[in-house]
């Protein structure tokens, strides 16, 4: 199954899966201050952006598997595996059944962990998200709209997903040091998701950024310094947000 691969950078390898519902390149930002760190592979997932059409959506389970199969084609070895809202689904799926191929994992405001799962609830507080990220939108709105076009069945059986999906049962078989990596304005999937995560996920730490769901790339350069200390030294990231509820 074809995939667009987008690579920049030289060193240990950071594989990040973009979103299913945007393109790699919406990720551009955040690209560049990794890469001077890390070998970058930014993958579009099929069913999205320029890779692959798909016969019908695939499952958070399917895209865990092609994932893993294209690791081992790369022979990438052990990774920095990053996975950001839906495609944090998968990275958490790749790491839980798939874990000999991931050094550690960072989840970035990832689904699979709200406690009210519905679609017109998730899509609103999206909105929400899109207004406090206007700049970001402004930059990338036919990235949404290109996926919606060229797949639209993926595109909106994805929507689904992000507001449904649910993972916490999964959580416990994550073996490797994870970073739960959260906005802490984020109203997609609420800072509790990454409280919720972390006490399921022995080697779960939470680092808790400025921003909304999109922050990583809204603010990359703060993003970039969790990862690093993260990937670096492996020690409890320090604790932005003193006071939430879950």
């Amino acid at each position: 199954m074809r995939a667009q691969v987008l690579e920049a950078g030289e060193g240990p390898v950071l594989l990040l899966l973009s979103s299913m519902l945007v393109r790699a390149r919406t990720y551009l930002p955040l690209i560049r201050r990794l890469s001077k760190h890390f070998r970058v592979l930014t993958v579009e997932l099929p069913g999205c952006g320029r890779s692959a059409r798909v016969r019908r959506p695939w499952t958070l389970s399917a895209y865990a598997r092609w994932t893993a199969r294209l690791m081992q084609q790369l022979l990438l070895g052990h990774v920095v595996l990053v996975g950001h809202s839906n495609s944090g689904g998968v990275a958490l799926l790749v790491a839980a059944r798939y874990g000999g191929c991931v050094d550690r994992l960072v989840l970035a405001d990832s689904i699979g962990a709200r406690r009210e799962r519905s679609i017109p609830r998730v899509v609103g507080a999206r909105m929400v998200d899109a207004f406090l990220e206007w700049g970001l939108n402004l930059r990338a709105w036919w990235h949404i709209v290109y996926n919606a076009l060229r797949h639209p069945r993926s595109f909106f059986h994805q929507v689904k997903v992000g507001s449904l999906a649910a993972l916490l049962r999964h959580a416990p078989q994550v073996r490797r040091p994870t970073l739960l990596a959260w906005g802490r304005r984020d109203h997609t999937m609420p800072l509790s998701c990454a409280d919720r995560l972390r006490e399921r996920m022995p080697r779960a730490q939470v680092y808790v950024g400025s921003g909304s769901h999109d922050w990583l790339i809204t603010d990359s350069q703060e993003f970039t310094r969790a990862v690093l200390a993260f990937a670096a030294r492996g020690e409890v990231v320090a604790r932005l947000a003193t006071q939430h509820s879950l």
